[in-house]
């Protein structure tokens, strides 16, 4: 006779509700280890992500005044540990050059938590480098809507500031040089043009002259300083004339004296019209000196250095029984003479670049006197410095002129 195997009993109610309970727990349990692992795997992700990157990665809270994370690309560009930040996070900005920070802390204030915020600006690293960032934020907001983090990124552009500055001078280079090449062939079809009037004016005057001696007239002596003038042209543009044609000036060896002599009678008239006081050196002095030189060129430099002494002394609150120029040599060297001209205006602005040609400081003026001076002085084998910008108070501005006692062609 076989037995019959009975049903297992029923579980009481609240033993089966149990059980319910128990496997819902465990279906839960299974979706948040499935949610950890997804934002362990995310978390991961992000910090690979942050940690890579060449840009710096922030977060803060809404203020700004809490740091949240920052990613390691800061110690690279900024220089400082991540650890300071955490400790202050206003340190982050602290950096900021000076002539940036009041900009940038007003726009972070003003903009961040708007997602407006997007500013570039320089930083002072530790190492005295000083580096160009843009850097940007947005707002983070949470499932109410409410902001309660402040994110963005930091990018280093220093490279792209410094050959974008590369290209600007370069661009400005080439502009300039041919604006240079403009002039030059201006002045070379000048040159070629002044040349027949002048001399056709010259034979006027001598011819002029010879009636007023015959006559006995006191116009004679006018005359006389009228045709050493045109004289005097003529040789200034054929000397121009040839040194565009053959690129080096004309050296012989001559005394000193002469030189400056004819400058200082050439601009007396105008030292007079404006009562300025014209100091030199003993004439003995400058006759012992012997130079190889173009004494038109070395004229045209010294010229164009008095003359500008002059208008500056005469747009200056220099009182006009004081306007002083003086006129230096040292030839103390075995290599070289220094010609020095000083004057007491009013001074020159370090941050002017006075021999790049198309810079001037003069309302008419068109920034190619000293840019020419100083090649004109090159092609000797010299040089034209500005040693003295007269901003100090008993500080002259004095410009250097330095001939050498051997003439080496300029390359």
């Amino acid at each position: 006779m076989s037995r019959t195997q009975n049903p297992p009993p029923p579980l009481p109610d609240d033993l089966a509700t149990a059980r319910e309970q128990i496997e819902s727990l465990r279906a839960e349990l299974a979706c948040c280890e499935a949610r950890v692992n997804e934002a362990e795997r995310e978390t991961r992700c992000f910090r690979e992500l942050a940690e890579h990157i060449q840009e710096v990665f922030w977060m803060t809270n809404p203020l700004g005044d809490e740091l949240v994370y920052i990613s390691p690309a800061y110690e690279q560009i900024w220089g400082q540990p991540c650890t300071s930040l955490y400790e202050d996070p206003g340190r982050r900005l602290a950096w900021v050059h000076d002539g940036d920070r009041e900009r940038v802390l007003k726009a972070f204030k003003r903009d961040a938590a708007e997602g407006h915020y997007d500013e570039v600006f320089r930083i002072n690293r530790p190492d005295g480098e000083i580096r160009w960032i843009r850097d940007r934020a947005f707002p983070v907001r949470n499932g109410s809507g409410e902001i309660y983090r402040l994110a963005g990124f930091a990018i280093d552009l220093t490279n792209e500031v410094e050959n974008q500055g590369r290209m600007n001078e370069l661009q400005n280079l080439i502009a300039t040089r041919e604006r240079i090449s403009v002039f030059a062939s201006l002045g070379t079809g000048l040159a070629h043009d002044l040349g027949q009037p002048l001399t056709s004016a010259r034979n006027f005057v001598t011819r002029a002259l010879s009636v007023a001696r015959d006559e006995g007239s006191a116009q004679a002596d006018l005359l006389v300083r009228a045709e050493y003038q045109i004289q005097r042209a003529s040789s200034i543009i054929r000397h121009l004339r040839d040194f565009a044609r053959e690129g080096r000036p004309t050296i012989n060896q001559q005394s000193l004296l002469p030189v400056l002599s004819e400058v200082r009678e050439l601009l007396e008239p105008s030292l007079r019209a404006e009562r300025v006081a014209f100091q030199w050196p003993d004439k003995a002095d400058l006759a012992a000196i012997e130079l190889p030189m173009d004494r038109i060129f070395t004229q045209q430099v010294l010229r164009n250095l008095i003359s500008n002494a002059i208008e500056a002394l005469a747009h200056s609150a220099v009182p006009s029984d004081e306007r002083r120029i003086t006129l230096s040599v040292d030839d103390s060297s075995h290599d070289r003479v220094d010609i020095y001209v000083s004057d007491n205006g009013g001074g020159i602005a370090e941050d002017v670049e006075l021999f790049s040609p198309f810079t001037t400081t003069k309302g008419n003026g068109l920034g190619l006197g000293l840019s020419v001076s100083r090649s004109l002085a090159r092609s000797h084998g010299g040089d034209l410095y500005l040693v003295g910008h007269g901003r100090n108070d008993g500080e002259p501005t004095c410009f250097m002129l330095r001939l050498p006692r051997q003439f080496v062609a300029a390359a």
